[in-house]
């Protein structure tokens, strides 16, 4: 088998590791996305959510923890999230949509959808 190949298959179930402003991301998991939910709210702007899923993964990444009590406290998760947003620009806004496209597209991709063969299961 070539190298090539070997490397489209490895690539096909490890997602690659995602850096944005030389910040490294944790993967996007069930986790990450709980977190997500945790602080967000219907008016949100698609902005809010593109920044917060990559502060979100940052913070998962560098301290769990901290990342995890910071969700469960929405105001102060705002605050850090406009203080780390203070420095960014329109390009490191188009780049971080880029990543997070990307993220959520690998993770449907992992997906499977079950297709019912018509038969029950289990023990009858």
């Amino acid at each position: 088998m070539s190298n090539e190949i070997l490397d489209e298959l490895n690539s096909s179930f490890v997602s690659p590791e995602r850096t944005f402003k030389d910040k490294t991301l944790a993967p996007y998991t069930e986790g990450s996305r709980l977190l997500l939910l945790q602080i967000r709210d219907n008016g949100d702007s698609s902005i809010y959510f593109i920044y917060s899923f990559i502060f979100i993964h940052i913070l998962l990444k560098e301290n769990r923890k901290e990342a995890i009590n910071l969700c469960w406290d929405k105001e102060k998760f705002r605050e850090r999230l406009f203080d780390w947003i203070s420095g960014h620009s329109e390009s490191d806004l188009s780049k971080a949509s880029s990543i997070v496209s990307q993220m959520i597209e690998e993770a449907i991709r992992g997906r499977v959808e079950i297709i019912s063969s018509g038969q029950t299961q289990g023990n009858e």
